[in-house]
Formats: C-alpha cells, sequence, structure tokens
C-alpha cells in the first residue's frame, strides 16, 4: 500500500531531521574559503585584509541596503572571515583546519554531544583526543643600560625565526584545492591492523597511517615557494617595551611569538632584562649606590657638591661638619622608580671616600702638626 512509504513524523523525527540539517549545514559552510571571500590572496598581511574588510562592510553593509536578507547574510559572512582572518591564532588554526579546526578551538575543554551523532552519518568531526602540540619556548638575554631602566625605553630587536609558509600558509599544497583526505585512512590519520595470534584469536593494533603521517590529509601538488616542507625563514622586528624600574632578570612574555610549525601552536619566546654595570652607579632593589670622593680638607670643614644622576639632573649634597671615612649620606626619593609604583622612589645611598694625599712636604706636615696639636 502507498500509505507504507509516507514517514511517520513524530517529535523524535522532527528532532532527527533537524540534526540532520544542522550537519547539512556545518558541512556547507565549511566549505567557504575566508580568503576568497575576502578577495586577498593566502599570503596577504594584516593591513590588506583589514583595508580589503572595509571596502566589502562599507559596500555590503545592511544600513545601506535596508530589508536585503541577502546583503544582510553576505555582510555576516564577510564579518566572520574578518573576525578568523585578523587574528593570528585563529587563520592559523583555519590555514590548517579550516573551519572544522575553528569549532573545535571554539569547543576544546568542553564535550560535542553532537560530534559522534554527526560521525555517523559521513560529516567529518574533529578527533577530541587530538591536541595541538605546543613548540618549545625561547629564552633571549636583553641587555639594557641602568639609565635606561631608570627612564624607561622602547627598544626593536631583530628576530629570526621559523614560520608558516606564507603562500600555503602551513599547507604544503600549490592550491587549497590540492589538500584532499587520505584515502588510506578516510581523512582519520590512523589504521586498524588486524593479527591473528592464535586460533579463533585475533588482536586489533591502532598505528599512524603511513600515506598520511597520521594527518588524514594527502597533498596532490607542493606548494612552489617552500617546495612541500609548509614552513620558511622570516626575518621580523619585535618591539619591547622596558618600564621603568624593571628589576634584574626580569622576564618579559611574547605569547606565541616563538617557531611556527604545521599542527603546532608556537611557543613563547621570553626576553630576560640584563642589566649592564655601570661605572658609578649601583643598583640593589629600588636602592641607588654611589661612592662620592672629597678632599681631606673637605672632610675636615665640610663640602657641596652635586651628583650627575641616570636622567643627568644635578642632585646636590653638602654637609658642614667633620665626616669620616666611608660615611653614608641617604638621599630619599633619589634612589630608582618602582617598578609596579614608577611614581615612587627608593633612596640614594653615597658613600663618602677621603681622598688621602699622596705625600705631604716637611712644611704642610708641620702646618698640621700646629693645627691638629690641640685636637
Amino acid at each position: 500500500n502507498a500509505e507504507y512509504g509516507v514517514i511517520m513524523v513524530t517529535s523524535n523525527n522532527k528532532l532527527l531531521l533537524s540534526l540532520i540539517f544542522v550537519g547539512l549545514y556545518i558541512h556547507f559552510i565549511a566549505c567557504r574559503d575566508y580568503y576568497e571571500i575576502l578577495g586577498v590572496k593566502r599570503d596577504a598581511d594584516v593591513k590588506q585584509i583589514k583595508k580589503a574588510y572595509r571596502q566589502l562592510s562599507l559596500k555590503h553593509h545592511p544600513d545601506k541596503h535596508p530589508g536585503n536578507k541577502e546583503m544582510e547574510a553576505k555582510f555576516q559572512e564577510i564579518s566572520q572571515a574578518y573576525t578568523v582572518l585578523s587574528d593570528p591564532d585563529k587563520r592559523r588554526t583555519y590555514d590548517q583546519y579550516g573551519e572544522e579546526g575553528l569549532a573545535k578551538q571554539a569547543r576544546r575543554g568542553g564535550h560535542d554531544p553532537f560530534s559522534d551523532f554527526f560521525s555517523g552519518f559521513g560529516f567529518s568531526s574533529p578527533k577530541r583526543d587530538q591536541q595541538m602540540q605546543k613548540g618549545r619556548d625561547v629564552e633571549v638575554e636583553l641587555q639594557a643600560s641602568l639609565a635606561d631602566i631608570y627612564l624607561g625605553k622602547t627598544l626593536k630587536v631583530a628576530t629570526r625565526k621559523q614560520v608558516l609558509c606564507p603562500k600555503c600558509r602551513g599547507t604544503g599544497a600549490k592550491d587549497p584545492n590540492d589538500v584532499a583526505k587520505c584515502s588510506s585512512c578516510d581523512g582519520t590519520g590512523v589504521k586498524i591492523v588486524t593479527q591473528q595470534i592464535g586460533p579463533g584469536f585475533v588482536q586489533k593494533t591502532q598505528t599512524t597511517c603511513p600515506q598520511c603521517g597520521g594527518k588524514g590529509k594527502t597533498v596532490k601538488h607542493q606548494c612552489p615557494y617552500c617546495k612541500g616542507s609548509k614552513t620558511s625563514i622570516d626575518d621580523d622586528d619585535i618591539t619591547v617595551v622596558l618600564e621603568r624600574g624593571m628589576p634584574d632578570g626580569h622576564r618579559i612574555k611574547f605569547e606565541q611569538e616563538s617557531d611556527e610549525a604545521p599542527d603546532t601552536i608556537p611557543g613563547d619566546v621570553y626576553f630576560k632584562l640584563v642589566t649592564l654595570p655601570h661605572r658609578r652607579f649601583k643598583r640593589q632593589g629600588n636602592d641607588l649606590y654611589y661612592s662620592l670622593q672629597i678632599t681631606l680638607l673637605e672632610a675636615l670643614v665640610g663640602f657641596e657638591k652635586q651628583i650627575i644622576h641616570l636622567d643627568k639632573r644635578k642632585v646636590p649634597i653638602s654637609r658642614s661638619e667633620v665626616t669620616t671615612h666611608g660615611q653614608v649620606i641617604v638621599l630619599k626619593g633619589e634612589g630608582m622608580p618602582h617598578h609596579d609604583y614608577p611614581s615612587q622612589f627608593g633612596d640614594l645611598h653615597v658613600e663618602l671616600i677621603i681622598r688621602m694625599p699622596a705625600k705631604l712636604s716637611e712644611e704642610q706636615k708641620t702646618g698640621f702638626k700646629n693645627l691638629l696639636r690641640s685636637v
């Protein structure tokens, strides 16, 4: 009878059909190319991407096309493409894994209730147990003068590192269409090997697919720029800000600025501050130490002097009484700025060193004897 060919639509069937529709939609949008949407090449830099986005967003903005659903959808598509390609981390994930990888990144750390369901209908889903490894962190010594740390300074540091190929964006392929699902493992990256270990007994083991190396994808035509290596060497500058009062040994972190590699989150770069010795000042914490030489006469009758500080200011220092060798004068607030509170300063400790005459004449000796006989 004809009625047997009709599917009864129950609440469960509605849910099932809805999930299938969602799966088909996800599969459809995964085919979009964000670079084509913005009309830029895969090696476009941030400025080019931003310029393309501004032009397209002005052209397709819903305010210019009220009531036009097609333009509204196009504007959303442009915005989504820009959101991904303007973010280095998201762009790196998209280049290597597509929107599927972005979805995995978004739900990393949570449970995806639909992944097992969609895989049953033939839609690929990122493996929950596959996590991108983080690359090696790098520490670099950054030498700076005490004056630079006292005043604060911005430095440009030249770097050379491995980056994803700017042409293929780390796919190793000449064209995005040259990347295909591995036919040997059906895109899973693993193969199940069955081995008979005895009568009626078999052993199944999971191994990395030898054809794709566990990537789940193969490349038909290699990128002519990187020869399929997926990476290249890039020279760049990193802007490092030395904050006032930064302590010696302080580490300045730049996230994900280390070497790039496919299937890898770049490690971090740390600049470790190394303070160069100063010929006049020494630092201990937030305090500065300075040795000031005075003559024997100044030690006896007093003195008025000036110290040239790290910022070239002339700091006055004086004494009207007798000074002993090694005596210390503390000048409050003339030390290093506190790193966390640069408006506050440590102290300057000035050690007075009496410079004795190398020799005295007989006349001088007699004069000193007569002068100091009653002391």
